[in-house]
């Protein structure tokens, strides 16, 4: 897998990526709550395959998200994270 650098602007998100055993687990900590949607349709976006263990998603008060993300789908996500315009800029490393 190859490793991915990310930005994201640190005025309205604050974002912790951790290991997780083999997963990735994200915290992401948003200003206000005009995020929701774009998390939701992150959410939409895998929950249109049929792999039920790819992502999960737990939606915490004060516009926090905890997002466990399978290693095979990490690309994916912050992708889709730079689809919705939360992150700025992707690069492979």
């Amino acid at each position: 897998m190859m490793k991915v650098e990310y930005k994201y602007n640190e005025q309205f998100l604050e974002l912790k990526e951790t290991p997780n055993g083999e997963d990735f687990e994200f915290t992401l900590t948003f200003v206000d709550n005009k995020w929701k949607k774009k998390i939701e349709e992150i959410r939409e976006y895998f929950d249109t395959n049929n792999i039920l263990t790819d992502i999960h998603f737990y939606i915490h008060p004060n516009n926090r998200f905890q997002i466990i993300v399978r290693k095979d789908f990490y690309n994916e996500f912050i992708i889709q994270l730079f689809k919705q315009q939360i992150v700025e800029k992707i690069k492979w490393v």
